[in-house]
């Protein structure tokens, strides 16, 4: 009985952990075809496997999974419903298991903060945008990936271009914290169905971006800026902190950094995933105050009243 319940109490432990490690990759719910039937935790793992390793194998790797049975030590966690079951797999035991294969893990969940642009290929440029948004939002739950503001930052841009022999082409141009050096091709001879073309191409420079994170040297560019900001009013402490707090959560501040605090007067370090602070003043605005950009050699790129 004592050997149960230390075991009951690992296993709640792993799943406090598993929360608060937040891979959502690891989560996966599975539905029966038969509600009444109640799955087994192998069962139950055999029809989630499929959506694990699309989540977390390389493309390449992909093939070499589908005979792959998996071993009931992968769950870290069961959960049944009458509707569902609710499984989590151990990320360090799913690793050794692949690798045991030979079969590679994308370790690390690419998290990015994503934006497409269509610039001169139609006169639907911005809807065909969001169009490939919604589908790139639609694949990453599928294939792995979190697309969220505080991610590195990733532009892909299609636009128009001509080859040497004069054949109107479509060209990415990736920006941000990667290089187009990472993808296979970087232009493509326009089709008619554009929609589609864009749709197909833009699924597999995700998953080849997303790849890359296996191989253990993907470099990121340096994107990010520093800039001194000095607020001046008489707010009082509460407001500071809750101030502060707002600020810290805004979606292109990495870190912020207290330089000077005094009672009329306060600069903070701001770091910023990359260098485009136009959105301080509009920030600011928002909380009822004056953000004004100083000219160049002032101690603070801006100054809040």
């Amino acid at each position: 009985m004592r050997v149960a319940f230390m075991l009951l109490s690992l296993f709640f432990s792993a799943s406090i952990t598993w929360a608060e490690g937040a891979d959502a990759r690891f989560h996966i719910r599975v539905y029966p075809e038969d509600s009444s039937v109640r799955l087994s935790v192998s069962d139950a793992m055999q029809l989630a496997l499929p959506t694990l390793w699309q989540r977390v194998v390389p493309t390449e790797g992909l093939e070499k999974t589908g005979k792959l049975k998996g071993r009931t030590s992968l769950v870290l966690q069961y959960k049944a419903d009458k509707r569902w079951v609710d499984l989590v797999f151990n990320p360090v035991q799913v690793q050794r298991y692949l690798l045991g294969f030979g079969i590679a893990m994308i370790n690390q969940q690419p998290k990015w903060d994503l934006s497409i642009q269509v610039q001169g290929l139609t006169e639907g440029d911005t809807n065909l945008s969001h169009e490939l948004m919604n589908l790139a939002y639609t694949l990453a739950d599928k294939r792995g990936f979190f697309l969220t503001p505080k991610g590195r930052k990733l532009q892909l841009i299609f636009q128009p271009n001509v080859d040497v022999y004069g054949q109107s082409m479509i060209q990415i141009d990736v920006k941000g914290a990667f290089s187009s050096d990472i993808l296979v091709e970087t232009q493509q001879a326009q089709q008619g169905y554009l929609s589609y073309q864009l749709q197909a191409w833009l699924k597999d420079i995700l998953l080849q971006i997303r790849d890359a994170y296996s191989l253990g040297t993907l470099n990121f560019k340096n994107t990010s800026k520093e800039i001194m900001v000095t607020i001046e009013s008489d707010l009082s402490l509460t407001s500071q902190v809750a101030l502060e707090d707002a600020l810290i959560q805004q979606a292109q501040v990495v870190s912020l950094v207290p330089v000077l605090l005094q009672k009329m007067r306060r600069q903070y370090r701001i770091v910023m995933k990359d260098d485009d602070d136009a959105w301080v003043e509009s920030w600011f605005a928002a909380y009822g105050m004056t953000a004004t950009r100083q000219f160049d050699g002032s101690e603070s790129q801006w100054l809040v009243q």
